[in-house]
């Protein structure tokens, strides 16, 4: 830390986001003479400038550079949940309610504060009473509409999942009697039937294997015809949806196709985690890492052996998939960088677990040029990413933020996250309508460096989907190729688009160029 005398006589930088009573001008006014007050000070990068153990001291003003807010868990997991640049102010909430400090601050680069204690402010108090009472409505306000947005978040991981246009109809309602002109029609006999050819022979197939369970036997032949009949059963479901089309009772069916899998189906992890959502949408980061385990987990052995078919259905194998062509993008980019002479900025948004991002930095071979900033609503998911999956040695520069990226879409929040060279996310698109789709794409943008890439992942429709749509009510809203370039097409980006593909053509993934 040092004490600089220059930094506040400059020409103050105001942030602001159009909620405050103060016009432009006056803010730039007012703060340009309450910053006077202040007093200077600079931090190297790195340094902390704050700590919970120094108690409320004193606020501070970003002149130049940019500071990280952050704090360590229970389990030792360090999460960032701002980066405050140049025209903001931090710590004015325990300067003014007298409360101990919460978070940690430090230097996030070079940065020149002004210093605000209270003999500072007793100071301007004295020398100019209205500037000093238009300071304090000032930082009133800001500070009020920082306790609305958290009290408007007071579970933030739901709040999120309510935002995703996806969200429609989580679970199936209560059962209700079926009207007697569905159950006497053609297309409901020949579901019905189906329907009860099915449960018999699931319903025979769980008794023998619950009798081998007790005796520790396995019956490999049995197991073969359970999968297959669920299989069938599957294959079933686009001939139902047919037979339904046009008649009004679609999700009357698909309810009462639901009902009767129910007592079999829910054996599955998979499909347990898919229908209840317990974070509020089915792609959260533990159903990921089943997926990326691929190790059938379920109640006794039939659970185990639906799990098998869950994850091998095209939707999960797309995600094995997704997960190493991301890698790959990744190595491609950070390697021509890498011969430039140049560092690598990588962000990674709605990251889940960031085995992709993880994947490629256990091969890189440069890893002190590389810096990632993972983005997730779900500190849980951050936690999980320190102690379970960055857990080999490398050189790479890894922070950990807890942010809600539809918010930082829509300009709604702001982070002072710098210029990135690739900035991803692999499950979040198929969530967002084109509105939300557009908004997150132009936010990219704006924080890409000259020449940085975008690559962002949505599931295609295809043939296999009926099953998470329709009984597991995990629904996506699925794009092709050109409806892709259509949602670039009027950003900045414009056509400047690539789609690129895994291996089982499911989940495709825009990459879009900053020129």
């Amino acid at each position: 830390m040092s004490i600089t005398t220059n930094v506040m006589s400059k020409k103050v930088k105001i942030m602001h986001n159009g909620s405050s009573e103060f016009d432009l001008d006056s803010r730039q006014t007012l703060l340009e003479k309450a910053t006077l007050y202040s007093k200077p000070c600079s931090f190297r990068t790195g340094e902390l400038i704050m700590s919970p153990v120094e108690g409320g001291k004193a606020f501070y003003y970003v002149g130049k550079g940019s500071v990280e807010v952050s704090y360590k868990d229970q389990n030792d997991t360090r999460i960032t949940v701002a980066l405050i640049g140049e025209g903001e102010f931090f710590g004015e909430i325990g300067f003014f309610d007298g409360e101990s400090r919460v978070r940690d601050i430090k230097a996030n680069s070079d940065v020149e504060v002004g210093i605000f204690d209270q003999t500072t402010m007793d100071t301007m108090q004295k020398q100019d009473p209205r500037l000093y009472m238009d300071f304090l409505v000032y930082m009133t306000r800001k500070i009020c509409r920082k306790f609305r947005r958290i009290a408007g978040e007071r579970e933030p991981v739901h709040s999120y999942a309510d935002s995703l246009a996806t969200r429609r109809s989580v679970r199936y309602s209560d059962s209700k009697p079926l009207p007697p002109s569905l159950i006497h029609s053609k297309g409901w006999h020949f579901i019905s039937s189906r329907m009860e050819k099915c449960k018999a022979g699931l319903f025979d197939i769980s008794h023998q294997l619950q009798q081998k369970e007790a005796r520790g036997e396995r019956d490999e032949p049995l197991e073969r015809q359970c999968i297959n009949l669920v299989v069938e059963l599957n294959g079933s479901l686009g001939d139902f949806q047919q037979a339904m089309q046009g008649s009004g009772y679609e999700e009357v069916m698909w309810g009462y196709v639901f009902k009767e899998f129910y007592p079999y189906l829910m054996r599955s992890q998979f499909a347990e985690r898919a229908y209840f959502k317990p974070k509020g949408y089915a792609g959260d980061f533990l159903m990921m890492e089943h997926i990326y385990a691929n190790i059938p987990k379920g109640e006794g052995r039939l659970g185990e052996l639906i799990d098998i078919f869950c994850l091998e259905r095209p939707g999960s194998l797309a995600i094995h998939g997704r997960r190493q062509l991301i890698k790959q993008e990744l190595s491609r980019i950070s390697d021509e960088l890498h011969q430039r002479g140049e560092k690598t900025r990588i962000m990674n948004l709605a990251c889940g677990p960031n085995r992709e991002l993880f994947d490629f930095l256990e091969q890189c071979e440069h890893t002190e040029s590389v810096e990632a900033l993972c983005v997730d609503i779900d500190a849980e998911a951050l936690r999980y990413t320190n102690q379970y999956v960055n857990v080999f040695p490398h050189m790479a520069s890894i922070r950990l933020m807890s942010e809600n990226v539809i918010k930082w879409s829509l300009g709604r929040v702001s982070h002072e996250m710098g210029e990135m060279d690739i900035i991803y996310s692999a499950g979040l698109c198929d969530y967002l309508d084109i509105r939300l789709f557009r908004a997150l794409v132009t936010q990219c943008y704006k924080h890409l460096r000259p020449g940085g890439s975008l690559l962002l992942g949505n599931f295609t429709a295809y043939p296999d989907s009926l099953f998470l749509d329709k009984i597991l009510k995990w629904e996506l809203i699925y794009r092709n190729a050109e409806d892709l370039k259509e949602i670039f097409a009027p950003t900045p980006f414009g056509e400047n688009v690539t789609i690129l593909a895994e291996k089982e053509n499911v989940n495709l993934f825009a990459l879009a160029t900053k020129v």
